[in-house]
């Protein structure tokens, strides 16, 4: 320590003494300084320095603990200082002279010694600063040493809390580090000023202190500065890892909440898909207000849903969060959950709003049905007929229908939409059970209309029935009485023929009792519906009027036929017995010696035979006029071969009359042989009983024919049968009469050439003869007017029920039809029976005629014709009305069936026009069908060809429509119907017209589209060639070595490709133009988009290879044009130059048109084919006379301009390379020119190769040639 001494004075120091105290490694040497008066303490040395405080708290304390024990150590020492103070008083009192200095030196001393202290002690107190220091740092450190221990442990949580308790952890650790970090920077701050307090303020400050301070201070601030960098470290740590645990935190919570809303809307949704709809109506209205509260709830939730949704999108922007794949499929969740419950809500609640529905239909059928249980009991009880009370359960049977419908309907519907959540509509398969049970149970008591459908549906079967019998027998007999019938050839197939008519005869009948028990059931039973009996009634009236012509038709056959067979098997046996007759006529004359009684039995019983046979023949006869007759009537084409069969049957009912005759001619013979047996008296007497006997007989006879002499022939058909049958059974007795007087006669011729007195009786003769004369005339004139009279009548009455029959048909019949099948069968049947009526009615007309005329003959002058004018006059009038009634019925027949033929035909039309107009829609809809790359050429033709033929079978069918048109046959018939058929016409017509405006643009469009599709094609076409050419361009370029020669190309390629640009671009406009007229403005300019893009593509590599071109141009230009080993024949050249232009003009001239007149055809290049072109020029020459020449030599050397030599062959070989392409050509560009022969023959020859290679290559247009020729002097 040292003191200041007084201000104006200088004192001289002088160090009395030094002390050094020393404790463990600390010590300090105190020097003992006098300075005149003045003596002080001052520190000579301080081991370790006074400021230093140690590495670490170990040092610091031990540093504390020799410090204390210095201190100890000086403090005993302080004893002797005041001792020394004390003599130091003793000796100032002794010397009082001096007493002021040594006072000086005692207060100095005193001053000095507190001073030491006090820095000693400030000493102290650093140390245990510093070791507080020490110790806060070594808490910081341990502090931090725990936290990293803690964040190293890996930390485990199970729940939320556990993570919020990891959390409060982190926070308390990050409070301990700043609460630790805090206290050793105030404790560092505090111990730093300490330090500066003592650096600053001591009284013993040294440079050595200073030193110490600063180190000090700089462990300080390591310490710190090491302690903070940890701790930062670990805040780092620690803010990262809460962070993480934040964000864990932040998605646990949110796992937990998305867990919670996840298992209530889990839960929920169950409850929704299981929950049942009711099972009344109360049961679901209080399930409708528990989903009305569960929708208030649901809101709840739904905001919590989108709190959650807003948080996990949040943390899904947020950069911090890594693991965000758990969170979006959660939140993905979510959403569907949510979707799903919204979904399952609305579903809930319209299947509850349906279930509601359904149970208040059901409470409205179940009050209904109360009400007809009720009145169903009351109808029990009034006892109602089947039909009313049929009715009356009809109607309650609707009505159950219509009050269960909707509630069966909704609940079926919610059952079957429900099906796969069976337990939700539970109870509505309950109450739609009660609801059927219920049904069930008044159904089977409404029985009444199910018994009555029962027997109207047995009644209508029953009718059917009937109904389909006839109409299955009419198809059986129609095919057979369609055919015109044989009446067979021999007996037995006549009979074969017969029974087979009688068999559909009487299939017919039975068939016709069918058709009347249909028609009973119609009439009587009153169970039919009205339609339903109209129907039916209209369908067996149909099936009665066919089965009663088939009736009719086999009626009129059979009779026929039977005549037939009759008059067949009567022919037979007339036959028989003729021949009998015969052979005993012609055998027995010789026998008549036997005995009389025997002769005269046997003769008994030949007259008897020959009765009988007279009964037959006339019979027969008979029954082959009833044939002819029958004939005669029946329809034409009825019968096959008809004219042959009268004829046949005429002549055989004159055969038969001859046979008859033969046989009384044999009988007369055979009675005049057996008579001239006899003796000459007995004949005698026996002529005059016989001549007696026959005059008799013929006045009986006269007698007889006077009823028919007395006959109306306008009388009844009965009356004039029963006359023609007397008739007929008088016949045999005319015939006997009349072989008497035969044979009368001619026994007296014999018995006159045998002597009898026969005059005596020749007056007598003479009147028998004149009398049978006149009865055989008029019997003959009976016989025939009665025939005619019989066949007239029965005429006259088959034409009255024909007329009859007619005029019910016409009543009966509708005056219109709408089937033209229909109404072609009623037109043929009614002009078929028109024609028969008209041939009846010729018919009677002819046999009343000739009745009448038959009349006027003496023998018939009583016979009364009056009444048969009458009825011929009334039989003229029926037949004109019936004719006019025919005519008015077939007119509107034929009107009905060209009207239906008409609409039918106009159908057809509309079908073909239906037909055409679908598959030309198909058509066209297949092709809209297909890609852009299906739609190409080839199908767009194919689709041309298919519009055309479609356009033809629609010109076909206006042709169709247009002969329609022409058609006026139906204008005037009297039926509204007609204006709809005209409507309709000009409706197809309208409608045609429209769709063939429709084919026509279509087809317009597609001859646009074809047209559009190749300029497309001309387009790739180009782009391919000008890329093609580009290509090869560049190529050859990269050949050229000259500048010459890369002008050349440059030209030629410009010549090729400028003139072709123009007409490009004017395609791509067509192009543009008509894609817009067919797609539209938006769609064509797409639609061109990809042509002008690739025409700009070629056009950017058409600018690039031109540009490229012009570089190389210059490129070229400044690269040396010649080789020196050149040099001679440059010179030798330029001498050719010399020559007058005007050999030059003549040469080349001469050349040119030499080679002009060489044809084409005769060119033969380096042993190629003749008039073959190469590889090369095929692809340069455009295909067309107008294309762009493209190979055509430059104008200024085949006008004759001078060029250097060596340029020309650069430019020849230039052009030929960019023809040819040839090796030479292309080895002598790489050469830079040709190789030049020393000798100017060599050139000339080597050029006219190549001139002939080159006129052989360059292809100019239709048979023309370009030819090469060198300007070279006539010497060369």
């Amino acid at each position: 320590m040292s003191s200041q001494g007084s201000p104006g004075e200088e004192f001289s120091t002088t160090t009395v003494s030094s002390v050094a105290v020393q404790a463990g490694d600390s010590k300090i040497v105190i020097a003992i300084i006098k300075c005149g008066k003045w003596v002080q303490l001052q520190l000579a040395e301080s081991q370790p320095n006074l400021l230093e405080i140690g590495s670490n708290q170990d040092e610091t304390k031990k540093l504390l603990h020799d410090h204390e024990l210095l201190l100890a150590k000086l403090k005993a020492l302080e004893d002797r200082v005041w001792e020394l103070l004390q003599e130091a008083d003793k000796t100032a009192q002794e010397n009082k002279d001096q007493s002021q200095v040594y006072d000086a030196m005692a207060k100095t001393l005193g001053e000095a010694w507190a001073a030491l202290v006090s820095m000693l002690e400030r000493r102290r107190e650093l140390l245990r600063l510093t070791s507080e220091f020490f110790e806060n740092a070594l808490e910081f450190a341990i502090k931090i040493d725990q936290t990293e221990d803690f964040l190293q442990n890996t930390q485990e949580f199970e729940s939320a809390e556990s993570l919020k308790s990891l959390l409060q952890l982190h926070e308390h650790h990050t409070k301990e580090l700043l609460e630790r970090s805090l206290a050793l920077l105030n404790k560092s701050q505090q111990l730093t000023d300490f330090i500066e307090k003592i650096k600053c303020d001591g009284p013993n400050v040294n440079p050595e202190m200073i030193q110490g301070a600063q180190n000090s201070c700089l462990k300080i601030d390591s310490l710190l500065e090491l302690l903070q960098d940890r701790r930062r470290q670990l805040d780092k740590y620690l803010k990262q890892q809460q962070q993480e645990l934040s964000q864990v935190l932040q998605i646990c919570q949110w796992d937990q909440q998305e867990s919670q809303v996840t298992c209530w809307f889990q839960k929920t949704i169950r409850d929704l898909q299981e929950q049942s709809l009711g099972s009344s109506l109360s049961d679901n209205e209080e399930l409708i207000r528990k989903h009305e509260e569960l929708i208030i709830k649901a809101k709840e939730w739904n905001s919590a849903v989108e709190k959650l949704k807003s948080e996990a999108l949040g943390i899904l922007l947020s950069k911090e969060y890594v693991e965000k794949e758990h969170l979006q499929l959660s939140n993905q969740k979510l959403n569907w959950l949510q979707e799903e419950f919204g979904r399952l809500m609305v579903e809930r609640k319209a299947w509850l709003k349906k279930a509601n529905d359904f149970f208040n239909s059901t409470n409205k059928a179940f009050d209904v049905l109360g009400r007809v249980e009720a009145y169903l009991k009351l109808l029990k009880s009034e006892g109602l007929s089947l039909p009313v009370l049929a009715a009356r359960h009809e109607e309650l049977h609707r009505e159950i229908k219509d009050c269960t419908a909707d509630a069966l309907q909704e609940g079926q519907a919610l059952i079957n939409q429900l099906a796969s959540c069976s337990s939700r509509v539970t109870g509505v398969h309950e109450m739609m059970g009660c609801i059927k049970r219920r049904v069930d149970h008044l159904t089977e008591q409404c029985s009444a209309h199910r018994e009555f459908a029962l027997n109207r549906q047995q009644l209508t079967a029953s009718v059917e029935g009937y109904l389909r019998k006839v109409e299955m027998s009419i198809q059986k007999i129609s095919p057979v009485i369609s055919n015109a019938m044989d009446v067979g050839s021999s007996l037995s197939e006549s009979e074969k023929i017969l029974r087979i008519y009688l068999e559909l005869d009487k299939q017919a009948k039975e068939t016709s009792h069918e058709s009347e028990a249909a028609a009973k059931l119609l009439t009587e039973e009153n169970d039919f519906e009205p339609d339903e009996v109209a129907s039916l009634s209209s369908k067996a009236k149909w099936l009665e009027e066919e089965l009663n012509i088939l009736g009719q038709s086999l009626s009129s056959r059979s009779q026929v036929l039977q005549t037939y067979v009759a008059f067949l098997k009567s022919s037979e046996e007339v036959e028989e017995q003729c021949q009998g007759l015969k052979e005993f006529y012609q055998t027995d004359i010789l026998q008549k010696e036997e005995g009389d009684a025997e002769a005269e039995c046997h003769s008994d019983s030949v007259e008897k035979q020959w009765q009988l046979f007279l009964k037959r023949s006339f019979l027969t006869q008979d029954l082959g006029l009833k044939f002819l007759n029958l004939i005669n009537m029946a329809k034409a084409n009825e019968i096959l071969n008809v004219k042959n069969e009268i004829h046949i049957m005429e002549n055989t009912m004159e055969s038969q009359k001859a046979e008859r005759e033969e046989v009384s001619r044999l009988r007369i013979a055979w009675q005049l042989k057996a008579a001239a047996s006899k003796p000459m008296k007995q004949q005698w007497g026996a002529f005059k009983e016989q001549l007696r006997k026959t005059t008799h007989n013929l006045k009986l006879l006269q007698e007889a024919l006077m009823p028919v002499s007395a006959l109306d022939l306008g009388g009844s058909l009965q009356t004039i049968l029963g006359l023609q049958k007397k008739w007929n059974e008088m016949k045999p007795q005319f015939q006997q009469l009349s072989d008497e007087v035969q044979y009368i006669i001619k026994e007296s011729e014999e018995l006159s050439g045998k002597g009898a007195p026969v005059k005596e009786k020749s007056q007598q003769l003479k009147d028998l003869i004149h009398l049978h004369q006149n009865q055989k005339e008029r019997i003959q004139d009976y016989e025939e007017i009665l025939y005619k009279i019989v066949q007239f009548h029965q005429v006259r009455e088959e034409l009255g029920r024909l007329f009859r029959s007619r005029e019910l048909e016409f009543l009966q019949q509708p005056k219109e039809m709408d089937d033209a099948h229909d109404a072609q069968v009623l037109l043929s049947r009614c002009r078929e029976k028109r024609a028969h009526i008209d041939h009846l009615h010729k018919l009677a007309l002819s046999l009343g005629v000739d009745v009448i005329s038959s009349v006027q003959r003496p023998n018939c002058s009583n016979v009364s014709a009056k009444n048969l004018q009458q009825q011929l006059d009334i039989l003229e009038g029926d037949s004109l009305n019936w004719r006019a009634q025919a005519e008015d019925r077939e007119r509107a027949l034929t009107h009905s069936l060209e009207f239906c033929t008409a609409r039918d035909e106009m159908s057809e039309l509309k079908e073909s026009f239906k037909d055409i107009k679908k598959k030309f829609n198909n058509l066209k809809f297949n092709y809209t069908k297909k890609n852009e790359k299906a739609r190409n050429l080839k199908a767009l033709k194919y689709q041309i060809q298919q519009v055309d033929m479609y356009a033809e079978k629609l010109q076909a069918l206006k042709r169709k429509m247009g002969k329609f048109e022409n058609k006026t046959f139906f204008v005037n018939y009297p039926n509204n119907k007609v204006n709809v058929l005209l409507e309709a016409m000009r409706d197809l017509q309208k409608y045609m017209d429209e769709f063939d405006k429709v084919v026509t643009d279509y087809r317009k469009n597609l001859d646009l589209t074809e047209h559009l599709q190749e300029l497309i094609e001309e387009c790739h076409f180009w782009y391919e060639d000008a890329s093609a050419t580009v290509v090869r361009v560049r190529k050859y370029s990269t050949e050229c070595k000259t500048k010459e020669a890369v002008e050349i190309l440059l030209q030629q390629f410009k010549k090729f490709i400028t003139p072709s640009v123009p007409q490009q671009e004017e395609r791509i406009q067509e192009i543009r133009d008509l894609a817009q007229h067919l797609y539209g403005f938006e769609e064509g300019q797409k639609y061109a988009e990809k042509i002008v893009a690739k025409h700009k593509e070629v056009l950017e590599s058409v600018t690039e290879l031109c540009s490229s071109l012009t570089e190389l141009e210059e490129k070229k230009g400044n690269v040396l044009k010649m080789n020196l080993n050149f040099e001679g024949f440059h010179d030798d050249c330029i001498d050719l130059l010399k020559e007058p232009a005007r050999n030059k003009k003549t040469i080349f001239n001469k050349g040119r048109n030499k080679e002009q007149a060489k044809p084409a055809d005769d060119l033969v290049v380096d042993g190629a084919g003749e008039g073959q072109l190469p590889r090369e020029v095929k692809q340069l020459v455009p295909g067309k006379e107008g294309a762009v020449q493209g190979l055509l030599l430059p104008v200024d050397v085949l006008s004759g301009k001078e060029y250097d030599v060596k340029d020309g062959i650069k430019i020849f070989l230039s052009q030929l390379l960019l023809v040819t392409g040839t090796r030479r050509a292309r080895n002598c560009l790489q050469m830079g020119t040709c190789r030049f022969y020393t000798r100017r023959q060599d050139i000339r020859c080597s050029f006219r190769r190549y001139a002939r290679q080159m006129r052989a290559s360059m292809w100019l247009g239709p048979k023309t040639l370009v030819a090469f020729s060198l300007p070279m002097s006539s010497s060369t």
